[in-house]
């Protein structure tokens, strides 16, 4: 039973390789034939711009990944005492951390809810994985995994992620693929002040005059395909919406 199993697994594995390189290698294709078109219009002066501004954008995401890192480790050791059970499993249960949560994304402290949970997470599964792969990835791809909140499922995507070299797109597609793939959903942690938080910042913002205008002439400059995307996100957006009141008002 162990060695049917264990094939199955490799196979699965497998095929969601195979099923996803096509497609990433297609977006990457898309990326730099878009990416050389937009080179190859500028200037010799407007190109070292540019590079100048891909240089500092580059270290200022490093620098970013770099102090959520640190932050992430220090909340793990002097919050949960390197407790991999209590930071994963059961964080919940800790006073100074719910006391924490309670202040995110307020007046004392503007950081969100799901920023406190990557920077702890990243830092507690940099202990429990015990993982060179996992160790090797930048901050930013490894809070990407955290959705397969498993501990084999994220040791074998660090490993495939560090050595397809995926981009960030490419990593939600391949996390998306995996948990498709599962037999048993995995549990999603819904904490209702932070839905309740995200969907009023999102309708302050969508019924603001001036962001309505903004996006009223921007959206006559879109191309066909680009306005048909804006206007399927948010008929798929409006759709989840109503499913999500329809659930509510049954139970």
């Amino acid at each position: 039973m162990a060695t049917r199993t264990k094939n199955r697994s490799s196979v699965s594995k497998k095929r969601t390789n195979e099923r996803l390189a096509p497609k990433a290698a297609e977006r990457g294709s898309r990326a730099i034939a878009t990416a050389s078109s937009a080179h190859a219009s500028l200037g010799p002066a407007d190109r070292a711009v540019l590079e100048q501004a891909l240089e500092r954008g580059a270290a200022v995401r490093a620098s970013a990944d770099s102090a959520w890192a640190e932050f992430g480790q220090w909340l793990f050791a002097h919050v949960f005492g390197e407790d991999t059970s209590s930071a994963i499993d059961h964080r919940d249960d800790n006073p100074i951390w719910a006391a924490l949560y309670a202040l995110a994304d307020g007046a004392k402290l503007r950081v969100r809810h799901d920023e406190l949970e990557r920077a702890v997470l990243t830092a507690a599964y940099d202990k429990r994985l015990n993982s060179d792969a996992w160790r090797a990835l930048d901050f930013g791809r490894k809070w990407r995994l955290l959705k397969l909140a498993d501990d084999k499922l994220l040791r074998r995507a660090a490993q495939h992620v560090l050595s397809t070299n995926l981009d960030t797109r490419g990593i939600d597609a391949y996390v998306r693929a995996v948990l498709e793939e599962q037999s048993e959903p995995v549990a999603v942690r819904v904490n209702v002040s932070a839905l309740v938080g995200a969907l009023d910042r999102m309708q302050e913002k969508l019924t603001d005059r001036g962001f309505a205008k903004q996006l009223a002439s921007a959206s006559k400059k879109l191309s066909d395909d680009k306005r048909e995307a804006l206007v399927s996100s948010i008929n798929a957006t409006r759709d989840a919406l109503d499913a999500i009141l329809r659930r509510l008002d049954v139970e």
